[in-house]
């Protein structure tokens, strides 16, 4: 997502959002609920099928969920009140619509304490991914405060967090590029985005622009199953 939005469509054919963001963890229940029903005829029983997925789904995905967004906020060991932040920070992405992917790559590099008077330069490429710029000091003043809660070296936090924060991802934009490009019998973008994207968290400068928000012509570019 260039600009992040809990309500994102991603396939042009999900005319009713059935797969928005927000509802992915849903989607994933049902998905094995599907998956249950092609194994009745060795299981038999269907409510034993769905039991074994009810009672099971809700707390791995919530423990795997609270594990990912903590790798990539950099917090070091989870918090009571942890929940609350993370749906807090996801209000502010939801609210000032960031680049998801640049602002946790972005976030990774920054320090755990600043001095006030640099903080601006310090924070500036993270703050440069929003207009409103006060509303960014404001929650990195809550996640700087979180990480003290919890605190780790720098060096340390930075790299997991490098480790967990990919820079490079298939964005629609560069699989359309590709494709354009394949319908005509050159296969060179795809061999390229291939070469990048199996080091997704390294810096490779060389593919610098895969890092890049989208063109103008392909903002909002929404793609298909065969895509």
């Amino acid at each position: 997502m260039e600009a992040f939005d809990a309500g994102h469509v991603c396939n042009h054919s999900d005319h009713q959002g059935r797969y928005t963001y927000r509802n992915q963890p849903h989607v994933g229940q049902w998905n094995l609920y599907c998956l249950a029903d092609a194994f009745l005829p060795l299981i038999k029983d269907p409510q034993q099928a769905r039991a074994a997925i009810d009672e099971t789904y809700g707390d791995a995905f919530a423990a795997t969920f609270e594990r990912l967004l903590l790798a990539k906020l950099g917090l070091r060991s989870g918090l009571a009140d942890d929940e609350a932040f993370i749906g807090a920070t996801f209000a502010f992405l939801q609210q000032h619509r960031p680049d998801f992917t640049l602002f946790f790559r972005t976030l990774s590099k920054l320090p755990a304490a600043v001095d006030p008077e640099k903080q601006a330069k310090t924070d500036a490429p993270l703050r440069d991914l929003f207009i409103d710029r006060a509303a960014c000091d404001t929650w990195l003043a809550s996640w700087r405060a979180r990480l003290a809660q919890t605190p780790w070296a720098d060096a340390e936090r930075q790299a997991a967090m490098l480790a967990a924060n990919p820079k490079y991802v298939l964005r629609n934009w560069l699989a359309e590029q590709a494709i354009r490009l394949a319908n005509k019998k050159d296969f060179s973008e795809v061999r390229r985005l291939l070469a990048c994207l199996r080091q997704p968290y390294d810096e490779q400068p060389e593919f610098e622009a895969y890092a890049a928000l989208p063109p103008d012509w392909a903002r909002g570019l929404e793609v298909s199953c065969s895509s």
